[in-house]
């Protein structure tokens, strides 16, 4: 037996090689093909808060499993939002006139967790507000920029893994392995507060849709060149 080995070493090589090869151009191809399966889905959802919304929440509240038939319900729309979020793989820029739903934050935790990059913009009145959640996002490492005017910020919106941010982003950090991923904004009239998602009449739009997110994306960036003086104030803000 020792001696077939020896006789055969140069083939035994050869062949392992080559089936080394071949796994590896498999798991390139399985890993490629997610990549663009994921890159390929298309997301449309949109969200309506009205006077029924909050119809269910005692229910909510019970320990019993619940399995919600209200199709207005804002702990299901919310976790519609949070989804999304979970989902981020690189980048997720934030632009929102008030904060304070601790089911986002929560998720804004897991994705800073994942080594998510998150960028927020709010109003220069509203981020030293009362329960304000962005306040808590810029303790954990988070810039804050807001404008330096007196005009309001009254955007709600949200670009999760817009192609052109996070090629920008993968430039820089070469040594990252690519990770699929879903270019998605999240953008409609609601603050994300309980009042704007439990007691308003409001909506909110998900969707992947290209030219909305890079729209949204580009709007983003400018803002946050514009801005970008105004980090000073919101530390000012916390002390």
């Amino acid at each position: 037996m020792y001696d077939w080995f020896n006789s055969h070493n140069k083939w035994a090589a050869i062949t392992i090689g080559a089936a080394t090869v071949a796994v590896s151009k498999l798991i390139f191809a399985t890993i490629k093909y997610a990549r663009s399966r994921k890159s390929n889905e298309e997301v449309l959802t949109i969200l309506i808060f009205n006077e029924l919304s909050g119809s269910c929440g005692a229910n909510h509240l019970k320990k019993a499993p619940f399995k919600c038939q209200n199709k207005y319900c804002t702990r299901s729309h919310i976790q519609r939002i949070v989804y999304q979020i979970d989902q981020a793989q690189y980048c997720i820029d934030i632009a929102i006139y008030t904060f304070t739903i601790i089911e986002l934050l929560e998720a804004f935790k897991r994705a800073l967790s994942r080594g998510v990059t998150i960028r927020v913009i709010s109003d220069h009145e509203m981020i030293c507000s009362s329960g304000s959640k962005v306040l808590s996002l810029n303790r954990l490492g988070v810039e804050v920029r807001m404008p330096e005017t007196t005009a309001m910020m009254h955007h709600k919106f949200m670009v999760i893994d817009e192609r052109a941010r996070v090629d920008d982003l993968r430039l820089k950090d070469r040594k990252s392995k690519p990770r699929a991923y879903q270019s998605v904004v999240v953008y409609g009239s609601a603050n994300w507060t309980l009042q704007g998602f439990n007691g308003n009449c409001e909506n909110c739009v998900i969707t992947s849709d290209k030219q909305m997110t890079k729209k949204f994306q580009t709007e983003f960036d400018r803002m946050w060149k514009s801005f970008e003086c105004s980090s000073r104030n919101v530390k000012a803000c916390i002390k």
